[in-house]
């Protein structure tokens, strides 16, 4: 999952998923610090397209699929995904009574599957299912794993990034640059400092970048912005005291328990009280940031 909620829609109506409200959907998702992922299908090619279907967190169905060929119902596509092993969750919706569903749910024997009512509308129903599965995911150890995941990812983007505007600097600023964060890498270890030297010889920025952390990244492309009147890589704020210094007290801090179940780290004589409003702050900044470094990078 990380921070994207992955959802397949199957449904044969084709004026009802156009009436979806995906913007809706989506934002609600952010508030959650979350980005929503809507795959909406209306036919049996479409739906078989879709797969492999344990890459997404919800499924839901529509039990009546005439559309999509005679006779065929929901219950049918449910029991071929979990015949597959696949225990993604699942929701199954009619504007029929709701008896009718679960008649169809206990004919095949089927396990995991939520009910909703089109008539009374099957968004909160969606919410509510992802807001529980997303409350599994957010523990301690987990949220610690994605927030990982996402810096690292968000480090691919800084790299590309740097490569590519690192061409704009005429040879003496782009000598200069690589000077100063041989700097910054020496001091971090100098058992290194040779392979940061022969990146400087060879002027290779991308085996120098190999060599700096994630906050000397955002530095670097800091460099670049400031030198490189196109490049405004701080649009969205400061990554490093809005993620980086928050993932190191993750990372490398103690946890200790407070009364109210929040955890308070301490790192380098700093403190960082992480509980539902930090840990949100945090996924919804995660999200802004790996979107917006992406959207650079999507333009070379």
């Amino acid at each position: 999952m990380r921070l994207t909620y992955s959802i397949l829609w199957f449904d044969d109506d084709d004026e009802y998923l156009e009436s979806i409200d995906q913007d809706f959907i989506k934002e609600e998702f952010a508030k959650w610090g979350f980005n929503c992922s809507l795959t909406l299908v209306h036919n049996i090619a479409e739906f078989e397209a879709a797969a492999p279907y344990q890459t997404y967190d919800l499924i839901l169905f529509d039990y009546s699929l005439d559309g999509a060929g005679d006779g065929l119902y929901g219950q049918e596509f449910i029991k071929k995904v979990r015949e597959q092993q696949v225990l993604t969750e699942i929701i199954f919706y009619s504007s029929h009574q709701v008896s009718l569903l679960w008649d169809a749910i206990r004919n095949e024997m089927l396990e995991g599957v939520f009910i909703a009512s089109r008539n009374s509308g099957v968004d909160n129903k969606l919410f509510k299912v992802a807001k529980q599965s997303i409350h599994k995911v957010l523990d301690l150890e987990n949220m610690r794993g994605i927030v990982m995941a996402e810096v690292g990812s968000n480090d691919e983007f800084l790299t590309r990034i740097a490569i590519n505007e690192f061409e704009h600097l005429n040879a003496e600023e782009q000598l200069d640059l690589l000077n100063k964060y041989v700097g910054y890498v020496e001091q971090q270890t100098t058992g290194i400092t040779r392979c940061a030297m022969k990146a400087v010889e060879d002027q290779n920025l991308e085996a120098l970048f190999e060599l700096l952390d994630s906050a000397k990244k955002w530095r670097f492309c800091q460099s670049l912005s400031k030198k490189l009147t196109h490049l405004n890589i701080n649009t969205e704020g400061n990554y490093l005291d809005d993620v980086l210094n928050k993932r190191n007290f993750l990372a490398h801090g103690l946890p200790e328990k407070l009364e109210d179940d929040s955890l308070k780290f301490e790192y380098r004589g700093k403190e960082f009280i992480f509980d539902e409003s930090a840990s949100a702050e945090l996924r919804q900044k995660l999200t802004c940031y790996g979107a917006f470094f992406e959207s650079i990078v999507d333009q070379y």
